[in-house]
C-alpha cells in the first residue's frame, strides 16, 4: 500500500508562527509521529461538516489541526493549526 506525503500549507506555517516555541515542536512532533509517511491518515481524526466538510480534524491537546487528505495522490495538506475556540473560523478555499 503507497504512503501517505505531507505537504504544508502556507497558512499553517502563519498559524505556527503565532504558537509559542514548545507548543509548536509537540504539533510538529505529532504530526511526524502519526501523519508521515502512513498507511492511513484519518484514524486519528474526525471528518468535519458543515462549511469545513471535505476537512479532516486532527486533535493534538487543546490545538487542532485541520487537513484535506488527497487518497488518489496520497497527499495529505495541513492547512491550518489553532486553539479549539478559534479553529473553526479557518475559511474554507474552494
Amino acid at each position: 500500500m503507497a504512503k501517505y506525503q505531507v505537504r504544508y500549507a502556507s497558512t499553517l506555517f502563519k498559524a505556527m508562527d503565532k504558537l509559542d516555541r514548545g507548543t509548536q515542536k509537540v504539533i510538529a512532533r505529532w504530526i511526524n509521529q502519526h501523519l508521515v509517511d502512513v498507511d492511513f491518515p484519518k484514524a486519528p481524526g474526525k471528518y468535519l461538516t458543515g462549511n469545513l466538510s471535505g476537512y479532516v480534524r486532527f486533535r493534538v491537546g487543546s490545538y487542532r489541526i485541520i487537513a484535506q487528505i488527497d487518497d488518489k495522490d496520497f497527499v495529505i495538506l495541513n492547512v491550518h493549526v489553532a486553539k479549539r475556540s478559534d479553529v473553526y473560523r479557518f475559511r474554507k478555499k474552494d
